[in-house]
């Protein structure tokens, strides 16, 4: 029976409830009715469900349908696996039960998705209607307007803070530039920081129509503190922001379909960057001869258009026509860095772009070959997709003779990686100590060596369609070797991901035996070493080796 309320009291009784900054008044008859309803409506649910009744055929039906959408998925994938001559992934399950732990199941969760035949199919097409019809991306790579796309990282880094760890992440980036100037600052090298902004900062009108008017480039929160701090340490800072806003009232300065800029941009950049150095740097050696530039017409499609995973024949988003200048010396020569320059060059895909064949926009037009030009002098560098915060210093760690002679190092990276990258400050050795922690027993094979070693550690390739590079580069960490002439653990780099496809490598575990033939990673790093790499995390693996391998 509903409780009853005197009518004088419930005149004049009130219950004030507070939300925000709003005062609601609430009789105490309006809320028992509000419970008494909700009563009745629980009671007439549960006599529904009770007299609900359904005839035994059309659930046996909807069993066997359910169980059979259910059975399709992995019956069409063994019978695909089969057909390829593939060892089918079902049976890996068996040693998951026998060697049950985290990073195992996660990597044959991968797997399963990567080498899904239903999933590769299906999706394309699904996100072809998304993309073609809703204007819609995926999880990685998102739609704007009038055909702009852009990076799910790059949007993350300016709109601010995606979860409570990422505000430390600037702090760990200061720590880390101010501790690499100071170690550069005591061999009497100076840094030049140049943080490249991403697409949104230059164009978030094309994402978003809130910014269609605006007047000021859109970084981080945070980003004016940062720079401000790193001026308060006396850290050189070339910053290309301003100069790239104002010069795309002029010219588009960033690709549509890719994360990166123009080669005019880069070029103007290029440009101001030189006058910047010459400005503040006194190098001791005389300029070289002028560099020739040769123009180039390039056409490709961007990095975020093949994120999207839209069917081969799709014509929605279309590759784009660009002019490039290829550097050559004096005698016509396709530029080359050099290991007795006075400047050193450490950069991401921002240089790599225009440099690196394997990306698709062309050869030896990147950012320090025009830099190189500008300045007319030779430059050193050590570029790595994907490795403004780590991969790049990291490599410097192991080959600091790269510092030798030199007056003047330029650190480029992508402004996200202040608020994603690594930023783990990393200490300089002499390079004395290390070929004294290097073995004895080591000597480069002037030709190639067959081996089979033991998997000692190894690293994963992303996701494919996860990061905008197509190919990456993981590490083995092997030992067990019984060649004379290698010492007994080594490091081999080989290829975890061409085309945006895992390869062989990745299915190789900590333990196996795997066989190999060796190059020195010396012979290669020209070709392969600027693509994305994932190293070790062993410090210890930093002092072994280094050798390139191709699976037998």
């Amino acid at each position: 029976m509903p409780f009853s309320i005197p009518r004088d009291y419930r005149l004049y009784s009130k219950l004030v409830l507070r939300r925000g900054n709003c005062n609601e008044d609430i009789s105490i008859e309006n809320c028992i009715n509000m419970r008494n309803l909700a009563e009745h409506r629980r009671e007439t649910a549960k006599i529904d469900l009770e007299s609900t009744h359904i005839r035994q055929n059309v659930c046996v039906a909807s069993l066997v349908i359910f169980c059979m959408i259910l059975l399709s998925v992995p019956i069409c994938q063994f019978t695909t696996e089969l057909l390829g001559r593939k060892f089918p992934q079902f049976f890996q399950v068996g040693e998951l039960v026998s060697n049950p732990h985290r990073e195992a199941f996660e990597k044959f969760e991968d797997t399963l998705e990567e080498e899904s035949v239903l999933a590769n199919w299906v999706l394309p097409n699904v996100q072809s209607i998304f993309t073609g019809v809703f204007n819609i991306g995926n999880e990685q790579a998102y739609v704007g307007k009038d055909g702009w796309l852009f990076y799910r990282a790059d949007i993350d880094a300016v709109i601010g803070f995606k979860d409570n760890s990422t505000p430390n992440k600037y702090r760990d980036a200061l720590n880390a530039i101010i501790d690499f100037k100071q170690q550069l600052e005591a061999r009497n090298i100076t840094l030049i920081v140049v943080p490249i902004p991403v697409k949104p900062t230059i164009y978030p009108e094309q994402f978003s129509g809130r910014y269609e008017k605006a007047k000021t480039p859109l970084h981080n929160p945070s980003y004016r503190e940062l720079i401000e701090t790193l001026a308060s340490e006396e850290v050189m800072v070339y910053d290309p922001t301003s100069l790239l806003f104002d010069a795309k009232k002029q010219s588009t300065q960033y690709l549509k379909t890719d994360t990166h800029w123009k080669p005019e941009a880069m070029e103007w950049v290029a440009k101001d960057l030189a006058l910047f150095i010459n400005e503040r740097i006194e190098f001791v050696n005389h300029p070289i001869p002028p560099y020739i530039k040769a123009q180039v017409e390039i056409e490709n499609l961007g990095d975020i258009g093949k994120m999207l995973m839209l069917p081969e024949n799709q014509t929605m988003v279309q590759p784009e026509e660009v002019t490039s200048h290829i550097i050559r010396d004096h005698s016509g020569k396709l530029w080359e860095p050099e290991r007795d320059a006075e400047i050193l060059f450490l950069g991401d895909s921002f240089s790599n772009i225009y440099s690196l064949v394997g990306m698709g926009w062309g050869e030896s037009a990147g950012f320090v070959e025009h830099l190189s030009a500008e300045l007319s002098r030779p430059i050193d560098k050590i570029v790595i997709n994907d490795g403004g915060a780590l991969a790049t210093r990291q490599t410097l760690v192991k080959q600091p003779e790269r510092l030798k002679s030199k007056r003047v190092l330029i650190y480029q990276f992508a402004a996200r990686e202040f608020y994603s990258g690594d930023w783990k400050i990393l200490p300089i050795p002499k390079a004395e100590s290390i070929r004294t922690d290097k073995s004895e027993s080591s000597v480069e094979p002037k030709k190639d060596i067959t081996l089979t070693a033991t998997i000692k550690g190894k690293t994963n390739p992303p996701i494919p369609g996860s990061v905008p590079y197509t190919e990456c580069i993981i590490a083995f960490h092997l030992e067990n070797i019984e060649v004379s002439n290698l010492p007994q653990e080594i490091v081999v780099f080989v290829w975890g991901m061409q085309k945006n496809k895992w390869t062989e490598a990745t299915k190789y575990k900590v333990g196996q035996d795997i066989k190999l033939i060796l190059k020195p990673w010396s012979s290669v790093e020209t070709d392969v070493g600027s693509y994305n790499r994932i190293e070790l995390d062993n410090e210890e693996t930093w002092l072994l080796d280094i050798y390139w391998g191709e699976i037998q």
